[in-house]
């Protein structure tokens, strides 16, 4: 059985794996990516990402690649929060290159794991782990098996777990669950082509009463739809998904305008259980990144931008600590991808040691736990049953009200935090503003107010000690 030392071995290429092997490459270490799919291939996702996910790609050299695929730079919304509207530019920052983008993953996932390769990352496609191999408590590598059933090993200083929210990794290690979240709602997408989106590329988002939709502009020339139907429709989706798609999205006047003239492609797919988690991030030699280690309700489509923003805090923790050539950021090798290729194994058994590595991972586990917590709740609060809150709807509208609407975007977008949004003297004022106006009875408000309340302390509780799940 062949023994191949690398530096770090990922379980996974998809959208945490391939990013995170091409920063490492780039960095100056020997990588291998084990992925057992082949690509091109579909995969459950929400196929949205949003502008922070651009800027990362771009630096990663990935945008020509990007807007080859036919997918439009969506930088304008109409969205609809119950009674308020919003019709408004998404808010970029400078270096940022769009608002949001909706590539199918068959076409998305290629990109990264090019990019990976190109950056000198070795990928096994069609490959599956069998197993950890292990020291003294310590994982030193995996064992492998290929298409043909032959099985070798791969041993590394490190192994990273990107194989997503079932992620075989996780389950070798047991790694724990903790503060899980049961979905409340069903998801279900399709694709359509020749819709009528308007002579500007939009994002509709619309939530009001029991409904959740979604659509905007995708790839190939195709327009992509996303439902969140409340489990009690569960049946009719069943027995007739694409008759169920479309019965909602028409629901939604602007998505029925774009849809009338639309045939739909491929069938309509869809999720109905589904669990939102935090796991242990880290332990001796080993690392969970992506849906591996964290995920959460697909309502705000952040899974996406959410592995990006581990995988580029998370490279320059492992270059540094194993003695890699270079910083490990998504810029350091854009537009010249081979330039940690050449030298991979300079770090392998060399520099850095095995405890300097652990604590780096452990600090990363940290980080990542405090600069998720908040957005979590959040994703769980969207994908709420009925109607959204009074005072946030009242909250939202003022923010329209003084042009500070795009705070509501950076805030699904990650980048702001619900307690830099959701302020004291903002929800005193919704408050106010809904008992003078009578549109809600005080003991109806007085209710929801105890509610959130109520709520956002046994979260902060949960934040910092975590319910682990019963094994």
């Amino acid at each position: 059985m062949t023994q191949e030392p690398h530096d770090v071995v990922i379980v996974g290429a998809r959208c945490a794996g391939s990013p995170l092997a091409a920063l490492l490459a780039r960095g100056g270490l020997r990588v291998a990516v084990v992925e057992r799919a082949t690509f091109p291939g579909d995969t459950l996702s929400s196929h949205l990402f949003e502008t922070d996910a651009l800027a990362f790609l771009h630096r990663l050299g990935l945008t020509a690649a990007l807007r080859a695929t036919g997918a439009p730079v969506v930088d304008h919304t109409a969205t609809r929060v119950e009674d308020v509207q919003l019709d408004i530019a998404l808010p970029q920052r400078p270096g940022d290159v769009g608002g949001m983008m909706s590539v199918r993953r068959l076409l998305l996932d290629p990109l990264l794991a090019q990019a990976a390769e190109e950056a000198g990352a070795e990928i096994l496609f069609g490959t599956t782990v069998v197993g950890l191999l292990g020291d003294e408590g310590r994982v030193t590598g995996v064992r492998i098996r290929d298409a043909d059933g032959a099985e070798r090993d791969l041993r590394a200083r490190l192994v990273v777990g990107a194989d997503g929210r079932h992620s075989t990794v996780a389950k070798l290690v047991g790694a724990r669950r903790y503060n899980v979240t049961p979905n409340r709602r069903l998801l279900y997408w399709g694709f359509f082509e020749n819709a009528d989106h308007g002579p500007r590329p939009t994002f509709l988002s619309h939530r009001w009463g029991d409904r959740f939709i979604l659509g905007i502009p995708s790839d190939s020339g195709l327009y992509q739809v996303l439902v969140w139907p409340e489990k009690r429709e569960l049946d009719a989706f069943r027995a007739d998904p694409q008759a169920a798609l479309l019965d909602h999205a028409r629901a939604c006047q602007p998505l029925a305008d774009a849809l009338a003239g639309a045939r739909q492609v491929g069938k309509t797919l869809g999720t109905i259980s589904y669990e939102g988690f935090f796991r242990d991030a880290t332990g001796p030699g080993w690392v969970l990144a992506g849906d591996a280690g964290h995920f959460k309700s697909p309502s705000p489509g952040r899974g996406i931008g959410d592995a990006f923003i581990q995988v580029e805090r998370l490279a320059p923790a492992i270059v540094g600590a194993l003695g890699g050539s270079g910083a490990g950021s998504a810029g350091s090798g854009a537009g010249s991808a081979g330039s940690g290729a050449g030298s991979a194994g300079s770090g392998a058994g060399s520099a850095g040691s095995d405890a300097a590595l652990d604590a780096a991972l452990r600090d990363w586990g940290r980080w990542r736990d405090r600069e998720f917590a908040e957005h979590y709740w959040l994703a769980y609060d969207l994908e709420d049953v009925g109607a959204a809150p009074a005072v946030l709807v009242e909250l939202l509208r003022g923010l329209q009200r003084r042009g500070q609407a795009g705070l509501f975007f950076d805030l699904l977008n990650h980048r702001a935090r619900p307690m830099q949004v959701l302020t004291p003297p903002r929800l005193l004022g919704s408050v106010g503003r809904l008992l003078a106006s009578g549109r809600v009875g005080r003991g109806a408000l007085l209710s929801e107010l105890g509610t959130l309340g109520g709520q956002e302390l046994r979260r902060r509780r949960l934040n910092r000690r975590p319910v682990y799940e019963a094994v």
